[in-house]
This record gives structure tokens, sequence and C-alpha cells, in this order.
């Protein structure tokens, strides 16, 4: 379930949903307060899966929604071309995760991946 933060709490390098999309946020800009209003602050993020840019401009106490990131460790127990059954060292639970074209893994490699809201996220070779 994401948690929620305030527009005025969001940093380069943390996490925001956008349009339903898990983002890392770029860039944060703030405008001054005008004479009646609240500041706001123009946020520039990029989608975690689509690489999409996005901005919004929100004022500093509005909230938005920050997603749950599960840090993971898991094994390749199947390949067929870019798709990898993975399975949680944790938890023994296998799912089909998309590997990126960058990651050269073959059956039995561990891996660590982000759990982000259900969808999975190769980050590379586990190195431990």
């Amino acid at each position: 379930m994401p948690s929620q933060v305030q527009a005025k709490s969001v940093s380069k390098g943390s996490y925001i949903m956008i349009d339903d999309e898990p983002c890392e946020v770029r860039k944060v800009n703030k405008s001054s307060p005008g004479k009646h209003g609240a500041a706001k602050y123009r946020i520039q993020a990029e989608g975690v899966f689509d690489d999409r840019t996005r901005n919004i401009t929100k004022p500093g106490d509005a909230m938005l929604l920050s997603p749950d990131i599960g840090k993971e460790v898991g094994q390749i127990v199947s390949k067929d071309g870019t798709i990898a059954q993975v399975m949680n060292m944790d938890t023994y639970e296998t799912e089909e995760m998309q590997l990126p074209d960058d990651l050269d893994v073959s059956e039995g490699e561990e891996i660590r991946f982000w759990d982000i809201e259900g969808r999975y996220l190769i980050k590379g070779k586990n190195n431990s």
C-alpha cells in the first residue's frame, strides 16, 4: 500500500506515484508564495518502468503517494529469451520477470530486484 508524503518533503532521488506510475524524482523547484497564495512545488520525475519524464505542480501541503519498494534477492530458475522465472530467496515464491537487455545472466545465478507495488524491476546481479 503506498504511503503519503507532502509535496514540500519530496527531494531528488525519492520515489512518488504520478499517473499511477512509480517515478524517481529528478528535480524539485519551489516557487515563492504570493501575497495570498502558498508556495508551489514543480516536480520533475522519470518513470521507473517506462523512463518517461513526468511533471507535476502542487502546493507544498498537497499529499502525494509514495510507492512501497521491496528490495529483494532472487535466483534465476529458468530463462526463455528475455523472460526469466525468478525465485525469491526469502519467500521461495516464483515470479516471471522481464530481463534488462544489458544483463547477462544464466540459470542458477542470483539477481537483485525491486518489488514496486506488485511489479518487478531487475536491478542487476547479486554481488554479495
